[in-house]
């Protein structure tokens, strides 16, 4: 009989710490991970998938936007019948940049630099222009020579769709001379206004149901009606670009989905009246 062959006894102590290693190493991944999707980005993400969207044809008015249920981000579907504030709000900020940009332009080339002031503030452009360069004093009726500024200022307005213009009058703290059809500066300021507002529907295509005027008289100067000089920057007219938000606050103005709702009732409500109609059409053939 051969020699039994020795039993090689290993040295097991230490294997628990390559099992501990190999948890160490999952549990660092796992909390990475969680770590990554909590710093979404939620402006970039909602331009992303809408861009997307839009560019595979898949915008059925639902969208998997980030959300944060006690805390966290995480991605889930979640249905959305509302466009995103975000994306709206950039177009809108790059749309008025944009006509701020060519009225300015437009301004320097002409040589109007001075009698006409374009400036954004919180509630939208405003395209300030001086009553001298529109109107004789007391008078409301355009120069005949500034119309075609105020018609190229409309077209570039258009670029804007759906934002209401306000159409705003002012004149400097003097009172009219006796023999003037106005009353007094307010209904002087209306007028000018009004007649900026019919200039810019009827020669430059302004949409009427987005633009409304209004004149203030000498009552919002921008600067004291202490000297001629001042009194001529407070005698103006301004077209305002009126942002979204302030939109809404427009009697009548209707959003979006508010209109297409709208519209369907009136659909429904038509159909529904045509055909009470050929009821009562064919009770009445009958009847005859």
């Amino acid at each position: 009989m051969g020699k039994p062959k020795e039993k090689i006894i290993k040295d097991n102590a230490e294997r628990w710490l390559l099992t501990y290693a190999d948890l160490m190493n999952l549990l660092l991944i796992f909390f990475i991970i969680l770590y990554a999707i909590s710093q979404v980005d939620q402006q970039k993400y909602e331009q992303l998938a809408q861009s997307l969207s839009n560019a595979f044809g898949t915008n059925t008015g639902s969208t998997v936007r980030p959300v944060n249920p006690g805390g966290g981000n995480s991605f889930v579907p979640m249905p959305s019948n509302k466009p995103s504030s975000v994306i709206s709000s950039n177009m809108e900020e790059e749309q008025m940049d944009a006509v701020k940009e060519k009225v300015t332009k437009l301004a320097k080339d002409g040589g109007l630099e001075g009698k006409i002031d374009v400036k954004m503030e919180e509630r939208g452009i405003v395209i300030s222009i001086t009553a001298q360069l529109l109107f004789k004093p007391g008078s409301a009726d355009i120069e005949a020579g500034s119309k075609p500024t105020i018609q190229e200022i409309g077209i570039i307005l258009k670029n804007i769709s759906g934002n209401n213009i306000r159409v705003e009058g002012h004149t400097d703290s003097d009172p009219l001379s006796n023999n003037s059809k106005y009353i007094d500066n307010l209904e002087l300021s209306t007028a000018r206004a009004n007649n900026v507002l019919r200039l810019l529907v009827k020669n430059a295509g302004i949409n009427a149901g987005n633009i409304s005027s209004a004149g203030y008289g000498e009552q919002r100067p921008v600067v004291p009606n202490t000297n001629a000089a001042n009194k001529a920057k407070n005698r103006r007219v301004n077209i305002v670009i009126l942002k979204n938000v302030f939109d809404k606050t427009e009697p009548g103005k209707l959003g979006e989905q508010d209109a297409n709702k709208e519209a369907q009732n009136g659909t429904e409500q038509s159909e529904a009246g045509h055909e009470g109609n050929e009821g009562h059409g064919q009770e009445s053939e009958s009847a005859h």
